[in-house]
């Protein structure tokens, strides 16, 4: 998306970043900084950063980074033009009207969701009206899974017929494109270039996104027919992400219940709304990802799983408590009895009995045990003594050492046991994790050192400290663009080794000359941010912290105060220039083959195994 340089810093100084930041995380000044928790990962201790000089943030636990728009785009889970459309309409900055993208972007969101309003209704008319043996069928279905009238009205339900173009047909009568049927994901074109409808033969569940658009669809085959795989969802369109969405939000975000339920599948959401469960939601299709736990956690801080009892719900509940945990979440868990789904325990049991069950539903761990227990004939001594090494291997994962005591007592109760013994074997098998958890954050973190598995910039293993001498450059040049007439005729883009950094001098030095930059004091990073993508910018930001400390050492080692010198800061992006032209000299002497260094997991245990090399790493670390 091309917006106007002037109308982006526009958008960034009428956006202040501590007051947008502060309606999401309670911020704390320390200092000239302003910081607190990360909104993006699980922390006890802040590491979140707001600095109001250069109107930036930057986590020193996840790597999170950017101006106000990137924050934006990432607490809200949105694209950048959202974001910046969000932030205009905050500040009541009108959007340029010659940005012919931007507009034409909006045309054909709008379109979509007029589209899909269009094909809910034709979907949910044909539930209603269709006067055939298909229709008879799906609305018997229906019947059969207790569904109320108001309830498939409420949620909008319909049905998709078998023809193959039916929907197609009646959209084009409507007036919307093939193409746009297609960016909709409504349908697709045969090999003989014939346009086919995407759902055919199935229930459908329209998905409704919190503002009350329709934004995509759900599809299900009805039992019995041999329709392909069980289940069809819209892949991702220009409206519709499935990692950013959850099914029923739109009313789950109403209820009064003060947390969300968390099903597996459409059809135990409108069962659980049915019986008055109205905070129930489910994901897409997907296991639960980290933007929708992020969107989660602005609605509440308590998540119910009521997920399926099979191994595949268990493997989905483990990862959904992670990822929970993670956006501060706590995470409770609904065993149900003699039901594999909470659809089939309310239509055997009723929703007064769910209710007793939801007043005071398990903790995660408290199941997982339970799930140990029920594994293993504890009556059998080789049995029983596997259940207590699982289970205690189990409780050793919690992080709060009080915690793993309430759970080694109780189970030294439960198989009567001394309770200092249970304790003692978790403590073990607690250092025993944490051991290796140090272990694999120093190997992680040689690796950042050496640039070994870098996805941001995969060249940074051909020489990790050409790479360092880099980043200094540009975050110095960064904050402080008026030393660019200074540099501009002793540094090139060729000096680069790495192609990610080479891009973001080049974005640098395009925008400095565009805009006339050189002699001001400060650099706004929205005019080159824009062009990469929000890991990309997390990165650049890091450079200009990064930096702000070395300015700070020079101005002291100069002045003995934390004035800046001008001629300290122009003198050390000389000398990092030439150290750069030393690096490329002795990298091309070395002729580094990084196909080679990156061929195989060995190359980097050869590298690590070089004790002098990984001493040296393991101070740097520790600096």
């Amino acid at each position: 998306m091309r917006f106007p340089d002037g109308f982006l810093q526009e958008i960034k100084f009428r956006n202040d970043i501590e007051d947008i930041v502060s309606r999401y995380v309670p911020l704390k000044q320390n200092g000239s900084r302003l910081v607190a928790c990360c909104p993006f990962h699980s922390e006890k201790t802040p590491s979140f950063t707001v600095y109001k000089d250069t109107k930036s943030y930057y986590c020193f636990g996840c790597g999170a980074g950017g101006d106000v728009i990137y924050f934006m785009m990432a607490i809200e889970n949105i694209d950048y033009l959202t974001a910046v459309t969000k932030l205009a309409d905050i500040a009541k900055i009108p959007i340029p009207e010659d940005d012919s993208e931007y507009r034409d972007k909006m045309i054909r969101q709008k379109r979509i969701i007029e589209l899909n309003r269009e094909a809910a209704l034709y979907f949910h008319d044909n539930l209603i009206s269709l006067k055939t043996d298909e229709g008879d069928k799906v609305r018997e279905y229906l019947r059969k899974r207790g569904l109320k009238n108001a309830t498939i009205k409420h949620f909008g339900l319909g049905y998709a017929t078998s023809s193959w173009n039916s929907l197609t047909k009646y959209l084009s009568e409507k007036g919307y494109s093939k193409d746009e049927q297609r960016a909709a994901f409504l349908c697709g074109v045969t090999k003989k270039g014939d346009y086919t409808d995407y759902f055919r033969g199935r229930l459908m569940f329209p998905i409704i996104e919190p503002g009350g658009n329709v934004i995509a669809f759900g599809g299900r085959v009805i039992e019995g027919d041999g329709g392909g795989k069980k289940y069809l969802n819209s892949s991702d369109t220009p409206v519709f992400k499935k990692s950013r969405n959850l099914y029923a939000l739109n009313f789950a975000k109403n209820s009064k219940r003060g947390y969300l339920i968390m099903c597996e599948g459409y059809m135990d959401v409108i069962s659980m709304h049915q019986a008055g469960f109205t905070n129930t939601v489910a994901t897409l299709g997907t296991a639960v990802t980290s933007e929708q736990a992020r969107i989660i956690s602005k609605y509440t801080n308590k998540v119910v799983l009521a997920y399926d009892s099979d191994d595949a719900g268990k493997k989905a509940m483990q990862k959904a408590h992670g990822l929970l945990s993670e956006a501060g979440i706590e995470v409770k868990v609904l065993s149900l009895d003699d039901a594999k789904d909470p659809d089939e325990f309310i239509n055997k049991y009723g929703n007064k009995i769910l209710e007793n069950y939801l007043v005071k539903p398990k903790g995660y761990v408290e199941t997982k045990l339970d799930g140990i227990y029920t594994k293993y004939d504890l009556d059998n001594p080789e049995d029983r003594i596997k259940a207590l090494n699982e289970s205690c291997e189990e409780i050793s994962l919690i992080n709060s050492e009080i915690e793993r005591e309430v759970y080694g007592i109780k189970l030294a109760e439960k198989f009567k046991i001394s309770s200092d013994n249970i304790i003692k074997e978790i403590k073990r098998q607690a250092a025993k994790r944490l051991k290796k958890e140090k272990s694999d954050f120093i190997n992680g973190e040689l690796r950042k050192i050496s640039g070994y598995g870098d996805r941001i910039n995969p060249d940074a293993v051909k020489s990790p400290a050409a790479v360092k001498i880099e980043e200094a450059i540009l975050g110095l040049l960064m904050q402080y663009p008026e030393f660019y007439g200074d540099t501009k005729y002793i540094l090139s883009e060729d000096m680069f080794i790495t192609e990610f950094n080479k891009k973001i001098y080049t974005a640098f030095k395009n925008a400095v000359e565009d805009n006339s930059l050189i002699n001001e004091a400060n650099f706004d990073t929205a005019l080159i941010t824009k062009d990469f993508s929000p890991e990309e910018t997390g990165r650049i930001t890091k450079m200009i912290v990064a930096n702000t400390a070395n300015v700070v050492n020079i101005a002291r080692a100069a002045n003995s105060n934390n004035n800046v010198n001008i001629n300290n800061i122009k003198n050390t992006l000389e000398n990092l220039v030439e150290s750069l032209k030393e690096q490329n000299k002795i990298n091309g002497e070395k002729n580094i083959n990084i196909k080679e260094i990156a061929a195989a997991d060995d190359g980097f245990v050869k590298f690590i195994e070089n004790k002098r090399l990984q001493e040296q790493l393991k101070k740097d670390i520790k600096r």
